[in-house]
């Protein structure tokens, strides 16, 4: 095997890897009752028959595209909004947190977190805080779940 085909196997396996743009259409697909422009009665009736009210995408994001992803969304949805996932990126960039979009009937983030002296204890403290999420748990070892009412 050579090692360009070793890295591209990797790669394909990495958490994050896949096209960023098939999460992003997903998410549309999902949340399509929150991410149409057009307002109009027969655009909303369609975008209700679309959405998937239990959706968690394949694939993990980086947080600058989680950002992107949850800015879609084009207003305050169920307390959510997408300047709350912003504020996430700017506090923790450089953490190397990933993300995996959901949606629980109402907007759903799960946050992974690295095993680093104080960094998931600052992450959920900031959730807590700043973000202010209706839930907010561990689910398993280092993936804190956020959920808005």
């Amino acid at each position: 095997m050579t090692t360009t085909t070793t890295a591209k196997m990797r790669a394909r396996n990495h958490p994050t890897s896949g096209r960023v743009a098939d999460v992003l259409r997903d998410f549309r697909v999902a949340y399509a009752d929150a991410v149409e422009s057009d307002s109009s009665e027969a655009a909303r009736r369609e975008a209700v028959l679309k959405r998937r009210l239990n959706w968690r995408a394949e694939r993990r994001l980086s947080l600058a595209q989680a950002k992107r992803c949850y800015a879609q969304i084009h207003y305050s949805y169920n307390e959510f909004r997408p300047a709350m996932i912003a504020a996430l990126c700017r506090a923790f960039s450089g953490e190397g947190i990933t993300v995996t979009a959901a949606r629980e009937y109402s907007v759903a983030i799960y946050l992974h977190v690295p095993d680093r002296p104080g960094l998931r204890t600052r992450v959920e403290d900031f959730v807590r805080s700043i973000i202010q999420a209706d839930a907010v748990a561990w689910t398993e070892s280092g993936t804190l779940r956020i959920w808005w009412d």
